[in-house]
């Protein structure tokens, strides 16, 4: 029922987007600018693939979206070359070397609205929440060109000044903010970086294509 009393909701099932969280990422973009027309842009945790909308709709003709994770997602339509889909974790080296092979060199963006299962204990959610995040925190000199942008879902906690200064210390820029479609009653945060600067050590890899 609360549901169907959801704004975000049913303005979703009007313009046909498959999550409310869209509304989330549509207006953290406007605000940030964090997605461009003809960026490559992986999407960490993709299913049911209402991110991977509005990404599409962003990058247009010469980007590229492609949404991993270990749920299926229904094919866009007219997704043709412009969204890939793979189904697989993120923590899978061989699933991250199929996302970069999709797009032929690093990411322009990296974004992820992924939670971990919530298991009713607050302490519990929070810690693996913030391995998660630590987790592709990690992964971002794999995956994420030097210059390139990053936004990802975590929760308040007393560990939020750490996540931050971590992020402080690879991008130019660094923002915490919480979206007006986020549920009020919700501790969700959104952190976004801009301006990767990956460490001498870590610029080695896969070229950029562009």
């Amino acid at each position: 029922m609360y549901l169907r009393k959801d704004g975000y909701y049913r303005l979703a099932k009007q313009q046909g987007y498959r999550s409310r969280a869209a509304f989330k990422l549509i207006e953290l973009n406007e605000s940030y600018q964090i997605i461009h027309p003809h960026d490559t842009v992986l999407d960490i945790g993709a299913a049911p693939g209402g991110w991977m909308q509005v990404i599409k709709d962003v990058v247009r003709q010469g980007g590229t979206a492609v949404g991993v994770d270990i749920l299926d997602i229904a094919p866009l339509p007219g997704q043709a070359h412009s969204a890939v889909t793979l189904k697989g974790d993120v923590n899978d080296a061989r699933i991250r070397q199929r996302a970069l092979a999709a797009i032929r060199g690093k990411f322009d963006v990296v974004v992820s609205d992924l939670s971990v299962n919530i298991s009713g204990n607050a302490l519990s959610d929070t810690s693996r929440n913030l391995a998660m995040v630590r987790s592709i925190l990690s992964y971002l000199p794999e995956l994420l060109r030097e210059g390139g942008n990053f936004l990802i879902k975590l929760f308040y906690s007393d560990t939020l000044k750490s996540i931050r200064a971590d992020a402080e210390g690879t991008f130019e820029k660094v923002f915490t903010t919480k979206p007006k479609a986020s549920r009020s009653s919700s501790s969700e945060l959104y952190l976004i970086g801009k301006g990767f600067r990956p460490a001498a050590g870590d610029k080695k890899g896969v070229p950029h294509a562009r």
